[in-house]
């Protein structure tokens, strides 16, 4: 992992990282010394290797079954289809430091914006939806294919992590702090890429407005003091329990580690002729 993408990883993340890491093993144990204790222990381990192996297999057959289905109804960025975006994704993660970047894909989100990485048995995929595409702006683009490819890049989507921790989900809302947390390093990943980090705190907004012909009129420091504006209790009540902070906290997170330019934008334009 390259120097100046360790340094974006927001500090909880680690901490919670390594609770989730050592309740995981902790569980672990518990079922390995459980089964050790059996009086036919040979038996006991061939019937955890069978399960063992018919998951394996079982995940193996809905990864290969959802990459079928990738292929078949969305479009792989490639040299030959959408050359400009696929340069775009492809100097992203050598800068990021992968050795070989995520199999890419657009697909129709019937207008609603976003992406996502995902790793289905040893391969590596970011998802962008059609709409997120639509914004037309290089830099906006950028933060988030550089988000996406931060969490393998990180280590979020790593099979063997991810299976030692998962018996912490039980725990209550330590899995989405670790998850809400992530996504914190995922934004400063994407945000170290861009020389106008306003572009990182306007995609951000982006994802919140969704408005195309919105989109060069944004004010990121105006969205972020809708913050004030939060009811504490139910705001607090509300994010203990997703996966993603709220969008205006991740503005206001960006805004904390890099200079803000507090220009504002243009006023909207009265003349819509030619506009979306």
């Amino acid at each position: 992992m390259p120097p100046h993408v360790s340094a974006c990883i927001y500090p909880k993340e680690k901490r919670y990282g390594a609770a989730l890491t050592i309740i995981g093993c902790a569980f672990w144990l518990v079922i390995i010394l459980s089964i050790l204790v059996q009086k036919n222990v040979i038996a006991a381990l061939i019937l955890v290797a069978i399960y063992g192996v018919l998951l394996w297999v079982l995940m193996k057959f809905f990864a290969a079954l959802f990459r079928a289905w990738m292929l078949g109804n969305m479009v792989a960025l490639s040299e030959r289809q959408f050359p400009e975006l696929y340069a775009i994704f492809a100097e992203v993660s050598q800068n990021l430091g992968l050795k070989a970047a995520p199999e890419a894909f657009v697909y129709n989100s019937h207008g609603a914006m976003n992406a996502l990485a995902l790793r289905l048995s040893r391969g590596r995929y970011v998802l962008l939806t059609s709409a997120l595409v639509e914004t037309e702006d290089n830099a906006q683009l950028r933060f988030v294919i550089g988000h996406e490819i931060a969490h393998h890049v990180l280590g979020h989507l790593n099979p063997l992590k991810q299976l030692i921790r998962y018996p912490a989900v039980i725990v209550p809302f330590l899995y989405p702090a670790y998850s809400r947390a992530r996504e914190y390093s995922c934004d400063a990943v994407g945000a170290s890429l861009l020389e106008n980090k306003n572009e990182a705190f306007t995609a951000l907004q982006m994802l919140a407005c969704g408005a195309k012909r919105l989109n060069h009129k944004m004010n990121p420091i105006a969205f972020v003091a809708q913050e004030q504006r939060m009811p504490g209790f139910a705001g607090f009540c509300r994010e203990i329990c997703l996966s993603h902070p709220r969008l205006t906290l991740r503005v206001k997170r960006l805004m904390t580690i890099y200079p803000v330019n507090t220009t504002m934008p243009k006023p909207l334009s009265t003349n819509t002729q030619g506009e979306a």
